[in-house]
């Protein structure tokens, strides 16, 4: 495993890739990190969502099984298709998690769904029978998402912040294109929309998705990534505003690319802190064949066996509250 802070570079072999901290034979894609009773736990897209746990970021890691106990599932949701991106987190209710679904009689498209567990790696029970986002308040959602950029288009990626002050808020994206970013504020529990309605932080002609947040003192800087998933030209992107609610201005950054890296689109990525007392980014890319070795575009789009696995690096913070990779776990 790499421990080395600056990664090997030659003008003929390019960025050596690093190798994934956990690399099992189904995929470990869109990573939602929590760090409970000294273990990690990485949610990850999969049929009911995929649980995994590693004694450090580093790992070992090992499957703890699904997400989602399904046994009674919402009436909202089509239990067939994957659970995507799932994250959690721990308030006065327990373990709460956030799921994207596909939902009845909505074309396909998904919205967000909220479950409870006494225990950090699950399984978790579905609250209720209504979704907690729902574009256009379809079965009873408690955020329309008011003012998306497609009205016919379903919400994905959805991921917990918390302010310094303590107040709760779910992220997400609205899907189709253009895309974007919104944040809606929760109640103490996590459970439910607080009084105000979800706002847009920023939309993009292209893709963009997998948001979270991060307070750095009076700055909020909201990680991202860029384009499309399926191919090496997924990134990471990284934006900071003094306004939580405004990054529509904000410069984009690239914190992590395929070029940068050596890894086949480097993104999905989720931020928390470490054991250690500093901060660590967990994110997924593509590996081709049984092994770890990471795609090129042309094998992926000559049908490859491909799979995404997990790495895990340093992350670093400036004084003036930029973050950037240091090394790979």
């Amino acid at each position: 495993m790499w421990t080395s802070l600056v990664l090997a570079v030659s003008s003929v072999l390019g960025v050596v890739a690093p190798g994934p901290v956990y690399a099992p034979a189904n995929s470990v894609a869109d990573p939602g990190v929590l760090r409970a009773n000294g273990d990690f736990y990485a949610f990850t897209t999969g049929p009911q969502g995929r649980v995994s746990r590693g004694d450090t970021a580093s790992g070992p890691w090992q499957s703890v099984g699904s997400a989602l106990d399904l046994s009674t599932p919402p009436s909202w949701m089509d239990t067939g298709p994957d659970v995507w991106a799932p994250d959690a987190w721990q308030t006065s209710a327990g373990f709460v998690l956030y799921y994207s679904a596909v939902a009845k009689d909505f074309a396909g498209q998904r919205c967000i769904g909220v479950a409870t567990s006494s225990q950090a790696g699950g399984p978790y029970k579905p609250v209720g029978d209504t979704p907690l986002v729902c574009p256009g308040g379809r079965h009873g959602g408690e955020d329309g998402v008011p003012g998306r950029p497609i009205a016919a288009a379903g919400v994905i990626d959805p991921s917990p912040f918390q302010d310094s002050a303590g107040t709760r808020y779910l992220l997400y994206k609205t899907q189709q294109i253009p895309s974007s970013l919104r944040m809606v504020p929760l109640d103490g529990t996590g459970l439910h929309k607080a009084s105000t309605d979800s706002r847009e932080l920023l939309q993009r002609d292209g893709i963009i998705e997998n948001p979270t947040m991060v307070q750095r003192g009076s700055q909020f800087v909201l990680f991202a990534s860029r384009y499309g998933y399926d191919n090496c030209s997924y990134a990471t992107v990284w934006l900071r505003s003094s306004d939580r609610w405004n990054f529509a201005g904000a410069t984009e950054h690239s914190l992590m690319t395929s070029a940068g890296t050596g890894l086949c689109g480097p993104g999905g990525a989720d931020v928390t802190p470490s054991l250690d007392g500093g901060w660590r980014i967990f994110l997924h890319a593509w590996v081709c064949g049984t092994g770890t070795s990471p795609c090129t575009d042309s094998q992926i789009a000559n049908g490859v066996a491909h799979r995404r696995v997990l790495y895990a690096a340093i992350l670093n913070w400036s004084s003036d509250n930029t973050p950037s990779v240091g090394a790979f776990l």
